[in-house]
């Protein structure tokens, strides 16, 4: 980009995003917010502009890409030299889960709730402001709806991410409303609430919290619907257990009649989770 003295400066080692205090090291938090970056994305990246959009040298993110790249965290397209997550990415994902409390905590009662429901039971917390699903057991039905593991979703659709909400500080609840409503509608949030005002937001996430259990359906992905109800929280991670299917199948009635079976689900993770082991 050309400014009114000449082209844009590139960002130079020195100026790079990353330096910060707290003893961190500058070349391991590039690389980190490389590898977020190319993660989130819903397309390949250019080396240029992950240097613009992170404030980090051309050169050191040719670098980092370069390192990830060697060892499987990042993937790069032969014509367009495009960078998408890589594969050892799965294993860390894969590591986690097999280690993760919460998920051992979860793994049978969510198995036990998608064969007695009938529908796609999943765990979600929250992570870098936005819902993910840690643990997934599918419905066995031809027509389901999954949400998949690890992948991120706005916490302002669904039963899940206003579930999740209700379960947060009154503080951080606030500012992630305002970043959301500054954002506007086109922020990826999905057909739940586009150009809902920060009051009305607030108002259905309140309403969630003190009725314990949240209902969605056509937010986040047309004709689906879902149950959520809080797991609970540990230390800063707050959980939520969910079941997601076809409206055809989860009418108003039936996700009433289910709110009880996942509350009592829900507790026996809450008890699993407090005292993993």
């Amino acid at each position: 980009m050309a400014t009114a003295n000449g082209p844009e400066p590139e960002p130079s080692d020195d100026a790079d995003r990353g330096a910060r205090g707290g003893g961190t090291v500058q070349i391991v938090d590039h690389a980190l917010l490389v590898l977020k970056a190319i993660a989130d994305a819903d397309r390949p990246r250019g080396v240029r502009e992950l240097s613009r959009d992170l404030l980090i040298s051309k050169s050191s993110t040719q670098r980092i890409l370069a390192s990830l790249e060697r060892v499987g965290l990042a993937v790069a397209d032969e014509s367009t030299r495009k960078y998408v997550i890589g594969p050892a990415a799965l294993t860390l994902a894969w590591k986690h889960a097999a280690n993760s409390d919460l998920v051992g905590a979860a793994a049978e009662v969510t198995a036990r709730i998608a064969a007695v429901t009938g529908e796609t039971a999943c765990v979600s917390t929250v992570v870098d402001d936005r819902r993910v699903t840690v643990h997934e057991v599918e419905s066995s039905q031809p027509l389901r709806l999954i949400t998949g593991v690890g992948r991120p979703y706005s916490l302002f659709a669904g039963a899940t991410g206003r579930m999740l909400l209700a379960m947060l500080p009154k503080e951080r609840l606030e500012h992630l409303v305002r970043e959301h409503t500054a954002a506007g509608s086109g922020s990826g949030s999905g057909p739940g609430d586009d150009g809902d005002d920060a009051a009305t937001l607030t108002r259905r996430v309140e309403e969630t919290r003190a009725r314990g259990y949240a209902f969605s359906r056509g937010e986040w992905i047309n004709g689906g619907c879902g149950v959520a109800v809080p797991i609970g929280t540990q230390g800063t991670v707050s959980a939520a257990l969910s079941i997601y299917g076809p409206e055809a199948r989860l009418t108003d009635d039936r996700m009433t009649e289910l709110v009880p079976v996942l509350r009592s689900a829900a507790a026996q993770i809450t008890l699993r989770w407090h005292q993993p082991g």
